[in-house]
């Protein structure tokens, strides 16, 4: 005898498995949970065609005449917007340039719409549209069809209008993802959320399209039919499958072109430069100095990676690991600073290994020179969006943020679609 509730067994354990296999990752598989988070990566082709399989069931919805098809033709234009954002409108895939219009007012120069808003900073808008969604997703993802079973006038007279519940086994997915929405570990958290939702929404509107299939009036999930649950089951195993084959295949697609490869390379020792210290505030230096190694290891010449394993190394205790590697950093600033004495770049990266090896004379020895180097070259060459961004640089060293500030909008001011300038300036602006 088939389960009348197995499509609801099926969903609760892919609830369990999607977020158990996060806190995994997040716990002791640093590097795959970036894989699993970062941009045209596994994570966010899984959002995507989330997305898609969402959408594609509203419009199948929406071409039938019944009470809800309101609702699901403007379900089909979120989702179509959202997936669409996702990709940047195609420049993922294809990896056409932004236009200067997105250079300059987009705060990830990407092609999409919703970066001319919110960003990879903390601001009061995006903080408020974080609690705006999770408020949303809760109220629409359990109190809502919980006030629905209850029989409460209101939701009954909201239902009447056309207004479907999602089934109430979906509520997991939905609260979940408004926790998670609010970045309560600072780990790429909404990510997960958007992964969350993405499900939720392929699965609501698969159950409303098989249900309103077989049925003249929808059918809540307390009294799906044997066969109807058991179709709803293999249909939902079926999106599960097409959505994690569909991102393996188009992220080593994307990893099998060199210049995507590049990109994703680049994005991906971002991610572990990022989480080495996140993991460091949880006192897990045996993983930072685990991903800071990783990064030494695609990069050997770098000093701040140098330094901020030796950092790893000191909070572990290591200290004969801490000295190895900051003695490396300096040598090579040294050795630099002796062919070019006149490098600020140089000049600031032996006030970081100074500071790490508390030589607070020499540190400040190298940051005066670094900054009358830097006010001789703003002097000699006031247009120089270098110039400035470099003096901001030396600045932000002196701990003199405001000064910083200035040069940072200098710079950008200067040149408005270079990507770096732009991220310290709002970086400094937030």
């Amino acid at each position: 005898m088939i389960n009348t509730r197995i499509h609801v067994i099926f969903t609760s354990s892919l609830f369990l498995i999607i977020a158990g296999a996060y806190f995994y990752m997040a716990w002791s598989q640093p590097i795959a949970y970036i894989w699993a988070t970062y941009e045209d990566l596994y994570g966010e082709w899984i959002q995507f065609l989330g997305f898609v399989v969402a959408f594609v069931f509203s419009v199948r919805i929406a071409r039938r005449k019944q009470t809800y098809r309101l609702f699901f033709t403007l379900l089909a234009i979120a989702c179509f917007y959202v997936f669409m954002e996702e990709i940047s409108w195609g420049q993922r895939i294809f990896g056409f340039e932004s236009p200067d219009l997105f250079k300059s007012n987009n705060l990830q120069s990407e092609t999409n719409l919703h970066n001319f808003f919110t960003g990879p900073f903390n601001t009061d808008l995006k903080t408020a549209l974080e609690y705006i969604l999770a408020v949303a997703f809760v109220g629409y993802g359990l109190i809502y069809p919980l006030c629905l079973k209850l029989r409460w006038r209101a939701a009954l007279w909201l239902d009447k209008l056309g207004l479907p519940a999602p089934p109430f086994y979906l509520w997991p997915f939905f609260v979940t993802a408004a926790y998670l929405e609010l970045g309560p570990f600072h780990f790429n958290e909404a990510e997960i959320a958007e992964v969350m939702i993405a499900t939720a929404l392929a699965v609501m509107t698969l159950h409303y399209d098989i249900v309103l299939r077989e049925n003249e009036v929808p059918l809540t999930d307390a009294v799906v039919a044997r066969s109807l649950s058991s179709k709803l089951t293999v249909m939902m195993a079926g999106v599960v499958c097409f959505i994690i084959m569909g991102a393996a295949v188009i992220t080593q697609l994307l990893y099998s072109s060199d210049a995507k490869a590049a990109r994703i390379d680049n994005r991906i020792e971002n991610g572990l430069d990022k989480f080495a210290s996140r993991y460091g505030r949880f006192d897990r230096w045996d993983v930072s100095v685990d991903l800071y190694q990783e990064i030494h290891r695609r990069n050997p010449g770098s000093r701040s990676t140098m330094r901020d394993l030796a950092r790893a190394y000191r909070n572990l205790g290591d200290m004969e690991a801490f000295e190895l590697y900051v003695n490396k950093a300096l040598a090579i600033d040294l050795e630099k600073y002796q062919k070019n004495p006149s490098r600020a770049s140089v000049l600031r990266s032996m006030v970081h290994s100074y500071r790490l090896l508390a030589n607070q004379e020499a540190a400040e020895r190298y940051l005066n020179d670094a900054h009358e180097l830097g006010l001789k070259r703003i002097k000699e060459h006031p247009s120089s969006a270098n110039a400035a961004y470099s003096l901001g640089r030396t600045y932000d060293l002196m701990g003199l943020k405001a000064e910083a500030h200035v040069q940072y909008k200098r710079a950008y001011e200067l040149k408005p679609t270079r990507k770096k300038f732009k991220k310290r300036y709002l970086k400094s602006k937030y």
